[in-house]
């Protein structure tokens, strides 16, 4: 693992719905109020510079973030994590293809053959990542990404609407 070494830590990766978690703590993303959004853009800058980490935003963030979002790119996660038996490998591997794709050069995380690119770059092979592709339009992948577990505890009952 990439930080591990720094920071003596086993991290596992794991695609979440992140609409879920903002509807049930209460919260509205970023792009949907303007302070939180200015804050975002410098705070992410600041990180950048301090741990040394390229990082450029997406060109058109609304677009990005809240027509295209990053559905697909869960859905392909979570279908990497179902089909292989290494997932936690190959699912690091997928998911920073997929943060340089968007935060790095720009590029779409939402089309077929940006999964596919993906994909091939973390290490699958051709007919792996077409069976992948398959697997994250299933019914199955698409119920498991709805119900993935929180990483701390659940709230009661939901807090907001969107």
């Amino acid at each position: 693992m990439y930080y591990s070494v720094i920071i003596y830590a086993y991290i596992t990766f794991q695609s979440s719905y992140i609409i879920k978690f903002l509807l049930f703590l209460g919260n509205r993303p970023p792009g949907m109020v303007p302070n939180k959004f200015n804050y975002m853009t410098t705070d992410l800058k600041r990180l950048s510079k301090y741990f040394g980490v390229h990082l450029s935003p997406p060109s058109n963030v609304f677009e990005a973030m809240f027509e295209k979002g990053t559905l697909n790119a869960m859905r392909f996660v979570t279908a990497v994590a179902e089909k292989k038996k290494e997932g936690d490998v190959l699912v690091e591997g997928v998911s920073r293809e997929l943060w340089k794709r968007i935060w790095r050069t720009d590029q779409d995380i939402t089309q077929p053959v940006s999964l596919t690119e993906a994909g091939l770059k973390a290490g699958l092979s051709p007919n792996e990542v077409e069976e992948i592709l398959t697997l994250s339009n299933s019914q199955p992948i698409k119920d498991k990404l709805k119900r993935e577990k929180w990483v701390w505890p659940q709230p009661a009952k939901p807090t907001a609407k969107m």
